[in-house]
């Protein structure tokens, strides 16, 4: 068989020199799993969506009352679907004491917790990925449990698009990126975002991104793309303030108007809310 005639996976296996076995093992397990992009398609060129990130529940500091918030809003606002940057469970750290932080412990009082909640959503379409806290459930002891399959399989309307990161494509030229870092805050709160957009190369960048982990708000347009900090849907933690780190707490609308080109118009409200 020629070069020319192999697919694609076949082509990726002889490169990498894998034995059938290997191949095989690799496609079955959730590490090797890939995930494709979600299209989307909307009959006009004009969409509305609401975005969260960082819920974290199952933790203390959860904001109940905020998410509530949301939820009306949502079918208030008629919004056409939900994006949420990562971070749905707090997750089981072995950091001393963090047991005590939780009001549900454990993956399966946690994601019961999550579930139960998102589905007040009423079947309204919601993309989510993985952050950095979901997979505490992933990669320790390489237990292997991806919080975002499970919510698929229990959430009505709920899509996985992977661990990370993850797209959403509207039109070759209006791609709507979902990341999740996994690192420490900046000095500035533009920073991460600012760095994040000029990795993209040229031929990915997306027309529009939505970044969780920091638990910051912020909106920024730089290289063509619309950035967004998502905030959080959680206070701030003792570790966070133990490290000085404010929690942005809120959620946001977003209103875009597009063509062929891509973004036309877009129009941004978060909406904020405060502790007492």
């Amino acid at each position: 068989m020629t070069n020319q005639k192999k697919s694609k996976l076949e082509r990726v296996i002889e490169r990498e020199g894998l034995s059938e076995e290997e191949a095989i093992t690799a496609l079955r397990s959730s590490r090797g799993k890939i995930y494709k992009p979600q299209k989307i398609r909307f009959s006009r060129k004009h969409l509305k969506y609401m975005y969260i990130s960082d819920t974290h529940i199952g933790h203390q500091k959860f904001s109940e009352e905020l998410f509530d918030k949301a939820i009306q809003l949502a079918r208030r606002e008629k919004v056409e679907f939900i994006v949420n940057a990562g971070d749905h469970l707090e997750g089981m750290s072995h950091r001393p004491g963090h047991v005590y932080e939780l009001t549900h412990i454990g993956f399966n009082q946690q994601i019961k917790r999550a579930a139960d909640l998102y589905n007040q959503f009423n079947g309204i379409p919601h993309y989510g990925i993985d952050g950095n806290h979901d997979q505490w459930y992933f990669r320790p002891q390489n237990a292997g449990v991806i919080v975002g399959e499970e919510l698929e399989q229990r959430v009505k309307g709920y899509k996985n698009l992977g661990q990370d990161e993850g797209d959403l494509i509207v039109t070759p030229n209006l791609k709507i990126k979902l990341f999740h870092a996994n690192d420490g805050s900046a000095y500035a709160n533009s920073y991460k975002l600012q760095k994040l957009i000029e990795s993209f190369s040229g031929g990915e960048k997306p027309a529009i991104v939505h970044s969780g982990h920091y638990h910051k708000a912020l909106y920024m347009f730089t290289r063509g793309v619309h950035g967004f900090e998502c905030g959080t849907l959680m206070g701030q933690s003792r570790w966070m303030r133990g490290k000085k780190i404010p929690a942005h707490m809120g959620f946001g609308i977003v209103d875009v108007y597009y063509n062929k080109l891509g973004v036309e118009r877009l129009k941004h409200e978060f909406i904020p809310h405060y502790t007492e």
